[in-house]
């Protein structure tokens, strides 16, 4: 006759091992997954040498105050211009309110969490103080557009930040 506690279960060497084994290999497996997930979907950096960023943050500072010295102002309007294009209008006017004419333009979106996104076109002036372009590629969601205005000589005199958002 055997007694009922013998016909139970019985943890063995074997199945201990067995579980050591499902235990680390689930754990490896989801490793795995997320360090392949992250290297796939990592966009790079936001810019190519972060020291040579902050040897340049004076600089970016000295144009900020003579951007607000001069007391240009811009007035932004996006809009969908088709399923993947934008269509960006920016009126540029002085410190008295008058049309600023002859500069080099250049709208770009940019998507916040993924670089390999952006996108970017020149700005044309078809009225006086009106400049406009149509970004290709533009899908739905929310954006970074940045307006950058220069001289002739390519010195940078304007730059404009909004977060829109393309329905």
């Amino acid at each position: 006759m055997t007694s009922g506690s013998d016909a139970g279960f019985r943890l063995t060497g074997r199945k201990v091992f067995l579980i050591f084994l499902a235990f680390f290999g689930t754990i490896f497996a989801a490793d795995a997954f997320l360090l392949t997930s992250a290297l796939r979907t990592w966009s790079g950096l936001e810019v190519r040498s972060p020291y040579q960023a902050g040897q340049r943050y004076n600089a970016e500072l000295a144009g900020a105050r003579e951007q607000e010295a001069r007391g240009w102002t811009m007035d932004l309007d996006v809009r969908r211009a088709g399923d993947e294009e934008a269509d960006v209008t920016a009126i540029a006017r002085d410190r008295s309110g008058r049309p600023i004419t002859g500069l080099a333009g250049r709208a770009s979106l940019e998507r916040p969490t993924d670089k390999r996104f952006d996108r970017a076109a020149g700005l044309v002036e078809t009225e006086r103080g009106t400049y406009r372009a149509v970004i290709e590629g533009a899908l739905r969601g929310q954006w970074d557009l940045v307006v950058d205005f220069s001289d002739q000589h390519g010195e940078r005199l304007f730059r404009r930040r909004s977060r829109v958002i393309l329905p």
